[in-house]
């Protein structure tokens, strides 16, 4: 358990970053670490399958990007409002996240103290502080939500994909614990919901009519949607690049 002492713990997060992982989480780690090392060839595909986007964006955004073309050559303006409604969920999703992760914090699996010596040493380690919540579960359960109300099929294997093709993966390497995964599902839903009910009828709604108005607006509009559907498919790796560069100008 982290204090608030106002000074950083050994593995240089600092103390008022607080809590733990559960005791839960460090069991599952252990369990599922006894299968690492067995085959490196697996353990370096999981996590380049990763890093490339294959195992979560690209299929949310393949998704939402079929729907979004489908309800316009279909003229279904319920299809194309609620894929408004899932973007906008995504980015209170990211919202959430961001809120989530100032409020609790704790190193991630391959940082802690009694569980980095599980980790390969050719595993590939970022410099993530903390692992709470799971970020790409948060923005692809958001998705998956929205895409099952319009398909139920589609989003339920969506949904499964949020536990197996996200969740898992991630903490199969040690970025995460089961407890970010399990929060990162439960903000993505509520984002949804909050997108769905509260926000939908007040401002997607207005939002539609950029694409009945002039050529130039909806030409601006779709650019808009592509724009946002390709920075999920790689889980806004390109939002955050550019927060750094700005926050490194800003110095």
């Amino acid at each position: 358990m982290y204090t608030r002492s106002g000074a950083r713990n050994q593995m240089g997060i600092p103390a008022e970053m607080w809590l733990a992982p559960t005791g839960f989480d460090l069991w599952f780690i252990r369990q599922l670490a006894q299968l690492l090392g067995r085959w490196r060839l697996l353990d370096i595909g999981v996590q380049s399958a990763i890093q490339h986007n294959v195992l979560g964006g690209f299929w949310y955004a393949a998704a939402l990007f079929f729907f979004w073309v489908r309800g316009g050559q279909q003229e279904n303006e319920a299809v194309r409002r609620r894929i408004l409604t899932t973007l906008l969920g995504s980015l209170i999703a990211i919202l959430l996240m961001l809120l989530g992760a100032m409020l609790i914090a704790w190193p991630p699996p391959y940082r802690h103290a009694s569980l980095a010596e599980l980790y390969p040493r050719y595993f590939y380690r970022n410099e993530s502080g903390s692992s709470f919540p799971s970020q790409s579960t948060t923005l692809y359960a958001a998705v998956a939500s929205g895409v099952f109300s319009l398909h139920r099929v589609t989003g339920s294997l969506l949904w499964v994909g949020v536990v197996l093709l996200v969740g898992l993966p991630r903490i199969y390497v040690g970025g995460h614990y089961p407890t970010d995964v399990l929060a990162g599902m439960v903000f993505g839903l509520a984002s949804y919901a909050t997108a769905r009910y509260l926000l939908e009828p007040r401002l997607v709604r207005p939002m539609e009519r950029v694409f009945k108005g002039k050529k130039w607006l909806q030409v601006l509009g779709e650019l808009v949607v592509f724009a946002w559907i390709l920075q999920v498919a790689v889980g806004f790796r390109d939002v955050v690049w550019l927060n750094n560069i700005l926050r490194y100008l800003l110095k």
